[in-house]
């Protein structure tokens, strides 16, 4: 029996029958998205930026979030502000640079001053007003919700909202072990990367959590690694470097045997449900990482420092933990559109659509403070390796999800659905250790659904 999840019917599922689809009108129906930015962009918390960009008071930078544009800074006194960088005689954009330092911001449209704090301090034609106009009610606007977790700082827009800790629920743990890689703190790396896809939101996120496109759209960098994999195995030998972890780490079987153990070591089991409809995913990874994890594909040369850089770890948070951080893979999906990807480098990425075949995705890249500059020019170049807009990874991902969207113009003529069924009643529970499943994009949908539906 069918078991249909909220009205109008966009999800739905039949457990018995092994079944969950989702109407790919969700990718392409314009009230649907106006639906969307109603109920979950005005109630969800919202990535907006870290404690680190903001080094000092004064320190500012514009954001976009959810459509809207705001003033992110760090006052005179050293308190974090969200404004609406919006002015409040006429609507001017009050701050037009993309970051720096000010005490006070000025609308370039009619000339009214705000300080860093959001008061108002000048009306260049304050005489023509009554005595007193000039107060703080006319200042900035606030964000009706700021709230911070471990230096990330997230908006609500639902002043009504519940805390940012409680919903954040399950995915603190794995916040917590991206920020305990430092001794002294996390810092976003100077740049950025935003760029437009050609596709609908809800596809870069589950893009995020599907198993199943990872040989066949990355194929190439697999390809790629293999080759550097043999070329960095041969020099580390031939300067007496044993890669012999490594040797047994590439074998397929190895890998997803080490996967299963992983996943049932977590509290949640198959699902990798964290709570509010946050989700994550650990592996066993066999690839370098920034953290403290050596491969051969990078000059032995590093390979003294990044142990040295684990032990320090292990003295801090223990063997067990350092393990996890270290020598795993994490993906963490926050609901509804942020994603936390720690691999081949750090990714802090976010995605918002305006129309229903266009998103905007902002990502930036983050690192340890006291990571030396060795280190750091080695994690720069495997982030962009990978995950930067021209790296192996991203463009594969854009390429797939486009023509996906492309593809779902005609699926309007017949209402077509698609399938995320992997999982629901395997005839083998084992089979995850072999293929994955489609749980984790279930967690998405099951919660976008109750968000629509309310």
């Amino acid at each position: 029996m069918d078991q249909y999840i909220g009205t109008p019917l966009e999800v739905r599922s039949d457990k018995d029958a092994g079944l969950f689809q989702v109407s790919r009108r969700v990718f392409t129906d314009p009230e649907i998205l106006a639906r969307e930015h109603e109920k979950l962009f005005q109630r969800c918390w919202l990535y907006l930026g870290h404690d680190s960009e903001l080094s000092e008071p004064g320190s500012f930078l514009t954001r976009t979030v959810a459509g809207r544009d705001f003033i992110f800074n760090r006052n005179s006194q050293g308190k974090v502000n969200c404004f609406y960088n919006l002015c409040t005689h006429r609507g001017g954009r009050v701050c037009r640079e993309k970051s720096g330092k000010a005490s006070v911001f000025q609308c370039f449209y009619h000339g009214w001053v705000f300080g860093s704090d959001g008061g108002l301090r000048v009306i260049p034609q304050e005489g023509a007003y009554p005595e007193g106009y000039k107060n703080d009610s006319r200042g900035l606007v606030h964000v009706p919700r700021l709230e911070q977790y471990r230096g990330f700082f997230f908006i609500n827009l639902d002043a009504n909202a519940m805390s940012l800790s409680d919903y954040l629920a399950g995915a603190k743990e794995y916040i917590d072990n991206i920020v305990d890689q430092s001794e002294i703190g996390m810092a976003i790396m100077p740049g950025g990367q935003n760029f437009q896809v050609d596709a609908n939101w809800k596809l870069w996120h589950e893009n995020g959590m599907d198993p199943f496109h990872v040989q066949s759209v990355h194929s190439t960098y697999f390809e790629y690694a293999a080759d550097a994999t043999k070329a960095g195995t041969d020099r580390a030998n031939a300067q007496g470097v044993s890669t012999a972890e490594f040797d047994t780490k590439a074998s397929a079987e190895v890998m997803m045997a080490g996967r299963y153990k992983a996943l049932m070591q977590t509290k949640t089991k198959f699902a990798f449900d964290l709570g509010n409809g946050h989700m994550a995913y650990d592996y066993p990874s066999n690839h370098g990482r920034p953290f403290a994890q050596w491969h051969p594909t990078w000059d032995p040369k590093y390979k003294a420092e990044l142990d040295r850089v684990y032990q320090k770890a292990v003295d801090r948070v223990g063997p067990e933990r350092t393990k996890k951080m270290a020598h795993f893979d994490h993906h963490i999906l926050i609901f509804p559109n942020l994603a936390i990807v720690d691999n081949h480098g750090i990714m802090i990425r976010t995605y918002f659509s305006k129309k229903p075949a266009e998103m905007l995705v902002q990502s930036w890249t983050i690192a340890p403070k006291e990571e030396s500059p060795e280190i750091r020019k080695l994690r720069l170049f495997s982030y962009m390796d990978f995950l930067g807009p021209a790296g192996f990874g991203t463009p594969d991902d854009v390429e797939a999800i486009e023509a996906a969207q492309r593809g779902y113009k005609g699926a309007e003529d017949y209402g077509g659905w698609n399938d995320i069924s992997a999982g629901v009643a395997p005839k083998d529970p084992m089979t995850f250790v072999k293929h994955g499943d489609e749980g984790r994009m279930r967690v998405f949908w099951t919660k976008w659904q109750e968000y629509m539906s309310s």
